[in-house]
């Protein structure tokens, strides 16, 4: 029986791999060569948003050019109805085992 060592194996089927991938390269199969070839697109690409009235503002991830997603470009989803808020008398009431309760409106947050 012939001993083939781990680092040898591993250095064989290396080259083996690309040997057999140089000859089936599925890059050559993304261009068409010929006339009457077409481009068969992706699967794993989504199609537009299906429902625009739970999804708002889907991302785009092409789009970005920021780690840190501008406010206008946020995105958010919904399983129920959007609730309507009036802004004036909108606040946030911060409670329970804290030292000082408190009370913020809309305006003082944005003051922040």
């Amino acid at each position: 029986m012939h001993y083939l060592p781990r680092r040898e194996f591993i250095i064989q089927g290396g080259a083996a791999l690309v040997a057999l991938t140089s000859f089936q390269s599925r890059i050559a199969y993304a261009f068409p060569t010929r006339a009457g070839e077409e481009v068969i697109k992706w699967l794993d690409q989504l199609p537009p948003n299906p429902v625009p009235e739970v999804i708002k503002n889907q991302l785009v991830w092409e789009d970005l050019d920021s780690w840190v997603t501008p406010n206008d470009k946020f995105f958010s989803i919904a399983h129920f109805n959007r609730p309507v808020i009036d802004e004036t008398t909108w606040k946030l009431e911060i409670g329970g085992s804290v030292k000082k309760p408190t009370a913020l409106t809309l305006a003082d947050i944005r003051a922040r």
